[in-house]
Protein backbone atom coordinates (compact mmCIF):
# COMPACT_ATOMS: atom_id res chain seq x y z
CA UNK A 1 0.00 0.00 0.00
CA UNK A 2 0.97 3.33 -0.44
CA UNK A 3 2.98 5.39 2.11
CA UNK A 4 5.34 7.76 2.91
CA UNK A 5 6.95 9.84 5.92
CA UNK A 6 5.50 13.23 5.99
CA UNK A 7 7.78 16.26 6.79
CA UNK A 8 6.07 19.53 8.02
CA UNK A 9 7.69 22.47 5.35
CA UNK A 10 8.31 25.82 6.88
CA UNK A 11 6.04 27.69 4.00
CA UNK A 12 2.78 27.42 5.70
CA UNK A 13 -0.74 26.91 3.56
CA UNK A 14 -3.05 28.29 5.93
CA UNK A 15 -3.01 30.67 8.83
CA UNK A 16 -4.93 28.70 11.66
CA UNK A 17 -5.93 32.26 13.32
CA UNK A 18 -8.22 31.99 10.13
CA UNK A 19 -9.19 28.48 10.24
CA UNK A 20 -12.00 26.75 12.46
CA UNK A 21 -9.32 23.81 12.78
CA UNK A 22 -7.99 21.90 15.67
CA UNK A 23 -4.92 20.78 15.68
CA UNK A 24 -5.29 17.47 14.96
CA UNK A 25 -7.56 18.26 11.77
CA UNK A 26 -4.71 20.96 10.81
CA UNK A 27 -2.18 18.43 10.86
CA UNK A 28 -4.00 15.97 9.17
CA UNK A 29 -5.09 18.18 6.55
CA UNK A 30 -1.43 18.76 5.68
CA UNK A 31 -0.34 14.98 5.23
CA UNK A 32 -3.28 14.87 3.10
CA UNK A 33 -1.76 17.75 0.69
CA UNK A 34 1.91 16.02 0.36
CA UNK A 35 -0.20 13.09 -0.56
CA UNK A 36 -2.30 14.80 -3.36
CA UNK A 37 1.30 16.57 -4.24
CA UNK A 38 3.08 12.83 -4.41
CA UNK A 39 0.14 11.02 -6.20
CA UNK A 40 -1.40 13.68 -8.53
CA UNK A 41 1.21 16.41 -8.66
CA UNK A 42 1.24 20.43 -8.52
CA UNK A 43 1.25 22.27 -5.90
CA UNK A 44 -2.08 22.07 -3.19
CA UNK A 45 -3.66 24.35 -1.35
CA UNK A 46 -6.56 25.06 0.80
CA UNK A 47 -9.39 26.51 -1.42
CA UNK A 48 -12.59 27.11 1.63
CA UNK A 49 -13.46 25.82 4.66
CA UNK A 50 -17.16 24.51 3.99
CA UNK A 51 -18.02 24.66 7.74
CA UNK A 52 -18.19 28.15 7.49
CA UNK A 53 -19.80 28.45 4.01
CA UNK A 54 -22.44 26.03 4.58
CA UNK A 55 -22.76 26.05 8.23
CA UNK A 56 -26.53 24.13 8.24
CA UNK A 57 -25.91 21.11 6.66
CA UNK A 58 -22.85 18.44 7.35
CA UNK A 59 -19.99 19.37 5.41
CA UNK A 60 -16.17 18.00 5.25
CA UNK A 61 -13.39 20.05 6.81
CA UNK A 62 -11.97 21.78 3.44
CA UNK A 63 -12.19 21.75 -0.03
CA UNK A 64 -8.21 22.24 -1.86
CA UNK A 65 -6.82 22.59 -4.93
CA UNK A 66 -3.65 22.45 -7.23
CA UNK A 67 -5.41 24.89 -9.63
CA UNK A 68 -6.57 22.40 -11.83
CA UNK A 69 -7.88 19.92 -9.40
CA UNK A 70 -10.26 20.13 -6.64
CA UNK A 71 -10.34 17.74 -3.09
CA UNK A 72 -12.42 18.15 -0.17
CA UNK A 73 -10.95 16.43 2.79
CA UNK A 74 -12.55 14.81 5.78
CA UNK A 75 -10.66 14.11 9.20
CA UNK A 76 -11.75 11.36 11.59
CA UNK A 77 -9.90 10.37 14.63
CA UNK A 78 -9.46 6.72 15.61
CA UNK A 79 -10.73 6.63 19.10
CA UNK A 80 -11.61 3.26 19.90
CA UNK A 81 -14.71 1.44 20.35
CA UNK A 82 -17.71 2.45 22.70
CA UNK A 83 -16.25 0.43 25.86
CA UNK A 84 -12.95 2.20 24.92
CA UNK A 85 -14.31 5.56 24.87
CA UNK A 86 -15.80 5.20 28.18
CA UNK A 87 -13.21 4.01 29.59
CA UNK A 88 -11.03 6.74 28.77
CA UNK A 89 -13.63 9.44 29.58
CA UNK A 90 -14.13 7.74 33.29
CA UNK A 91 -10.52 7.92 33.16
CA UNK A 92 -10.36 11.71 32.00
CA UNK A 93 -13.09 12.80 34.62
CA UNK A 94 -11.60 11.16 37.52
CA UNK A 95 -8.59 13.11 37.37
CA UNK A 96 -10.14 16.19 37.61
CA UNK A 97 -13.27 14.81 39.75
CA UNK A 98 -10.72 13.44 42.07
CA UNK A 99 -8.36 16.00 42.86
CA UNK A 100 -7.62 17.23 46.51
CA UNK A 101 -8.70 20.79 47.75
CA UNK A 102 -4.87 20.97 48.90
CA UNK A 103 -4.03 20.32 44.98
CA UNK A 104 -1.08 18.16 43.78
CA UNK A 105 -1.02 15.17 41.10
CA UNK A 106 -1.23 11.42 42.03
CA UNK A 107 -0.99 8.04 41.01
CA UNK A 108 -4.32 5.59 42.41
CA UNK A 109 -3.22 2.29 43.00
CA UNK A 110 -6.87 0.50 43.31
CA UNK A 111 -7.33 -3.49 43.65
CA UNK A 112 -6.18 -5.02 40.24
CA UNK A 113 -9.42 -5.90 38.89
CA UNK A 114 -11.09 -2.62 38.86
CA UNK A 115 -12.33 -1.39 36.06
CA UNK A 116 -13.84 2.37 34.76
CA UNK A 117 -16.50 3.27 35.04
CA UNK A 118 -16.35 3.58 39.09
CA UNK A 119 -19.64 3.05 41.23
CA UNK A 120 -20.39 6.82 42.22
CA UNK A 121 -21.04 5.53 45.98
CA UNK A 122 -17.25 3.89 45.27
CA UNK A 123 -16.06 6.71 44.04
CA UNK A 124 -17.37 9.17 46.47
CA UNK A 125 -15.63 7.02 49.07
CA UNK A 126 -12.39 7.13 46.84
CA UNK A 127 -12.82 11.05 47.14
CA UNK A 128 -13.14 11.70 50.85
CA UNK A 129 -9.98 9.37 51.46
CA UNK A 130 -8.04 10.98 49.06
CA UNK A 131 -8.93 14.02 50.89
CA UNK A 132 -8.24 12.92 54.26
CA UNK A 133 -4.73 11.33 53.17
CA UNK A 134 -3.42 13.97 50.34
CA UNK A 135 -2.40 16.90 52.82
CA UNK A 136 0.06 14.19 54.18
CA UNK A 137 1.96 13.38 51.78
CA UNK A 138 5.03 15.13 50.47
CA UNK A 139 5.53 14.70 46.79
CA UNK A 140 7.08 10.68 45.77
CA UNK A 141 5.85 10.08 49.39
CA UNK A 142 2.95 6.87 49.30
CA UNK A 143 0.13 7.14 51.36
CA UNK A 144 -2.89 4.43 51.84
CA UNK A 145 -7.10 4.86 51.59
CA UNK A 146 -9.35 3.06 53.60
CA UNK A 147 -12.13 1.49 51.47
CA UNK A 148 -14.76 -0.32 53.63
CA UNK A 149 -15.79 -3.69 52.96
CA UNK A 150 -18.30 -6.04 54.01
CA UNK A 151 -19.34 -9.75 54.21
CA UNK A 152 -20.18 -13.14 56.05
CA UNK A 153 -18.93 -15.70 57.39
CA UNK A 154 -20.65 -18.75 55.71
CA UNK A 155 -20.03 -22.21 58.00
CA UNK A 156 -19.05 -25.52 56.12
CA UNK A 157 -18.17 -27.93 58.86
CA UNK A 158 -17.03 -27.28 62.71
CA UNK A 159 -14.56 -29.95 62.71
CA UNK A 160 -11.12 -29.78 61.54
CA UNK A 161 -8.56 -29.99 60.12
CA UNK A 162 -9.17 -26.34 59.54
CA UNK A 163 -9.55 -24.33 56.36
CA UNK A 164 -11.36 -20.92 55.33
CA UNK A 165 -12.07 -20.37 51.28
CA UNK A 166 -12.97 -16.88 50.20
CA UNK A 167 -14.72 -15.54 46.21
CA UNK A 168 -11.50 -14.31 45.25
CA UNK A 169 -8.66 -15.20 43.39
CA UNK A 170 -6.10 -13.89 45.84
CA UNK A 171 -8.22 -14.57 48.89
CA UNK A 172 -6.28 -17.90 49.27
CA UNK A 173 -3.08 -16.64 50.71
CA UNK A 174 -4.20 -13.72 52.20
CA UNK A 175 -6.22 -16.11 54.02
CA UNK A 176 -3.80 -19.07 55.24
CA UNK A 177 -2.25 -17.21 58.27
CA UNK A 178 -5.21 -17.82 59.98
CA UNK A 179 -5.50 -21.55 59.74
CA UNK A 180 -3.53 -21.70 62.95
CA UNK A 181 -5.93 -19.65 64.41
CA UNK A 182 -9.38 -21.52 63.38
CA UNK A 183 -11.60 -24.79 64.66
CA UNK A 184 -13.51 -25.40 61.68
CA UNK A 185 -14.30 -24.72 57.88
CA UNK A 186 -15.13 -21.63 56.71
CA UNK A 187 -16.00 -19.29 53.85
CA UNK A 188 -15.52 -15.61 53.31
CA UNK A 189 -18.54 -14.44 51.44
CA UNK A 190 -17.50 -10.91 50.16
CA UNK A 191 -18.94 -9.87 46.84
CA UNK A 192 -17.04 -7.55 45.28
CA UNK A 193 -13.71 -6.39 44.26
CA UNK A 194 -9.97 -8.17 45.12
CA UNK A 195 -9.10 -7.99 48.36
CA UNK A 196 -6.06 -4.88 48.21
CA UNK A 197 -3.33 -4.24 51.18
CA UNK A 198 -0.67 -2.74 51.07
CA UNK A 199 0.82 -2.55 54.77
CA UNK A 200 1.43 -4.89 57.23
CA UNK A 201 -0.75 -3.41 60.08
CA UNK A 202 -3.83 -3.43 57.41
CA UNK A 203 -3.19 -7.06 56.67
CA UNK A 204 -3.18 -7.57 60.21
CA UNK A 205 -6.13 -5.93 60.89
CA UNK A 206 -8.13 -7.56 58.59
CA UNK A 207 -7.27 -11.43 59.81
CA UNK A 208 -7.99 -10.25 63.25
CA UNK A 209 -11.57 -9.33 61.89
CA UNK A 210 -11.86 -12.63 59.75
CA UNK A 211 -10.67 -14.50 62.95
CA UNK A 212 -13.16 -12.85 65.70
CA UNK A 213 -15.52 -13.43 62.81
CA UNK A 214 -15.24 -17.38 62.86
CA UNK A 215 -15.38 -17.61 65.80
CA UNK A 216 -18.70 -15.93 65.91
CA UNK A 217 -20.13 -18.25 63.63
CA UNK A 218 -19.12 -21.67 65.37
CA UNK A 219 -21.10 -20.00 68.67
CA UNK A 220 -23.96 -19.08 65.72
CA UNK A 221 -23.73 -15.75 64.90
CA UNK A 222 -23.75 -15.30 61.16
CA UNK A 223 -24.31 -11.45 60.84
CA UNK A 224 -22.37 -9.22 58.40
CA UNK A 225 -19.60 -7.48 59.37
CA UNK A 226 -16.78 -4.87 57.99
CA UNK A 227 -13.19 -3.77 57.43
CA UNK A 228 -11.24 -1.55 55.12
CA UNK A 229 -9.22 -2.56 51.98
CA UNK A 230 -6.27 0.15 51.23
CA UNK A 231 -5.65 1.28 47.88
CA UNK A 232 -2.38 2.98 47.19
CA UNK A 233 -2.16 6.67 46.53
CA UNK A 234 1.49 8.39 45.77
CA UNK A 235 1.86 11.72 45.51
CA UNK A 236 4.08 12.68 42.40
CA UNK A 237 6.90 15.82 41.85
CA UNK A 238 4.98 18.77 41.31
CA UNK A 239 3.86 19.77 38.10
CA UNK A 240 5.37 23.52 37.85
CA UNK A 241 3.88 26.76 37.80
CA UNK A 242 1.32 28.92 36.16
CA UNK A 243 -0.12 27.26 33.42
CA UNK A 244 2.45 23.83 33.39
CA UNK A 245 0.95 23.59 36.37
CA UNK A 246 -1.47 20.77 36.74
CA UNK A 247 -3.21 18.65 39.46
CA UNK A 248 -5.39 15.45 39.31
CA UNK A 249 -5.25 11.75 40.04
CA UNK A 250 -3.86 9.15 37.70
CA UNK A 251 -5.99 5.83 38.45
CA UNK A 252 -3.89 2.76 37.35
CA UNK A 253 -5.88 0.81 35.97
CA UNK A 254 -7.23 -0.94 32.49
CA UNK A 255 -9.91 -1.61 30.75
CA UNK A 256 -12.35 -4.71 30.52
CA UNK A 257 -10.84 -7.82 28.04
CA UNK A 258 -11.89 -7.28 24.05
CA UNK A 259 -12.19 -8.93 21.03
CA UNK A 260 -9.59 -6.82 18.86
CA UNK A 261 -10.85 -7.38 15.18
CA UNK A 262 -14.10 -7.30 16.73
CA UNK A 263 -13.24 -3.08 18.32
CA UNK A 264 -11.52 -1.97 15.43
CA UNK A 265 -14.56 -3.02 12.92
CA UNK A 266 -16.75 -1.27 15.40
CA UNK A 267 -14.62 2.09 15.67
CA UNK A 268 -14.15 2.00 11.85
CA UNK A 269 -17.90 1.58 11.56
CA UNK A 270 -18.66 4.09 13.29
CA UNK A 271 -16.50 6.48 11.76
CA UNK A 272 -17.24 6.03 8.58
CA UNK A 273 -21.04 6.40 9.56
CA UNK A 274 -20.55 9.79 10.73
CA UNK A 275 -18.10 10.26 7.60
CA UNK A 276 -20.44 9.50 4.96
CA UNK A 277 -23.03 11.98 6.10
CA UNK A 278 -20.67 14.54 4.96
CA UNK A 279 -20.30 13.19 1.48
CA UNK A 280 -23.72 13.05 0.87
CA UNK A 281 -23.21 15.28 -1.99
CA UNK A 282 -20.42 15.91 -4.33
CA UNK A 283 -18.18 18.89 -3.21
CA UNK A 284 -15.34 18.41 -5.43
CA UNK A 285 -13.61 16.45 -8.09
CA UNK A 286 -12.16 14.36 -5.09
CA UNK A 287 -13.79 13.34 -1.93
CA UNK A 288 -10.78 12.19 0.78
CA UNK A 289 -11.27 10.45 3.87
CA UNK A 290 -8.25 10.72 6.48
CA UNK A 291 -8.46 8.53 9.32
CA UNK A 292 -5.64 9.48 12.42
CA UNK A 293 -4.76 6.40 14.60
CA UNK A 294 -3.11 7.03 18.45
CA UNK A 295 -0.01 5.65 18.36
CA UNK A 296 0.71 2.35 15.74
CA UNK A 297 -1.42 -0.38 17.41
CA UNK A 298 -3.78 -1.57 14.72
CA UNK A 299 -2.07 -0.04 11.56
CA UNK A 300 -2.16 -3.40 9.88
CA UNK A 301 -5.62 -4.56 10.94
CA UNK A 302 -7.32 -1.14 9.75
CA UNK A 303 -6.08 -1.24 6.97
CA UNK A 304 -6.39 -4.63 5.83
CA UNK A 305 -10.35 -3.74 7.08
CA UNK A 306 -10.92 -0.61 4.68
CA UNK A 307 -8.41 -2.43 1.69
CA UNK A 308 -12.01 -4.93 1.65
CA UNK A 309 -14.59 -2.31 1.77
CA UNK A 310 -16.68 -1.64 -1.81
CA UNK A 311 -17.18 1.02 -3.13
CA UNK A 312 -21.11 0.49 -2.57
CA UNK A 313 -19.63 0.41 1.09
CA UNK A 314 -18.08 4.03 0.43
CA UNK A 315 -20.10 5.57 -1.84
CA UNK A 316 -19.11 9.10 -2.84
CA UNK A 317 -15.06 8.70 -1.36
CA UNK A 318 -12.59 8.66 -3.56
CA UNK A 319 -9.58 7.87 -1.26
CA UNK A 320 -9.53 6.88 2.29
CA UNK A 321 -5.89 7.61 3.88
CA UNK A 322 -4.24 6.78 7.71
CA UNK A 323 -2.11 8.70 9.18
CA UNK A 324 -0.01 7.03 11.95
CA UNK A 325 3.03 7.90 13.85
CA UNK A 326 3.90 10.24 10.90
CA UNK A 327 3.00 8.47 8.38
CA UNK A 328 0.06 8.41 5.85
CA UNK A 329 -1.28 5.35 4.08
CA UNK A 330 -3.50 5.12 0.72
CA UNK A 331 -5.92 2.04 2.07
CA UNK A 332 -8.68 2.37 -0.20
CA UNK A 333 -8.61 1.91 -3.20
CA UNK A 334 -5.31 -0.16 -2.82
CA UNK A 335 -2.55 0.97 -5.16
CA UNK A 336 -2.58 -1.09 -8.22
Amino acid sequence: MFQFHVVQRDNKRYNPKQMPLSEQESRCIEYALQFLSTVIGGHWNIASHLDELNPLEPTPEVTVTNGETTAAIEVKRMAGDSAQQTYWQSLLSNEKYLVPSCGGYYWLAPPIDLRLPIDISLRRQVKREIERVAPTLKPEEEGVLRIPRNGHISLISEHNPPAIFCLHAGGFDLLQPLLERLEGRYMLVDKGLEHSFFTDEGKEAFCNTITSACNRRLKGDSSSFSWNEEWQITRLKDGGEGEDAKDGVWIITCSGARNVPVSVKENLDNVLDNALRKFIRRWAHLHILVLEESGNIHTQLIQEIVARLSPAELPNIDYVLLVANSVIIQCYPQPG
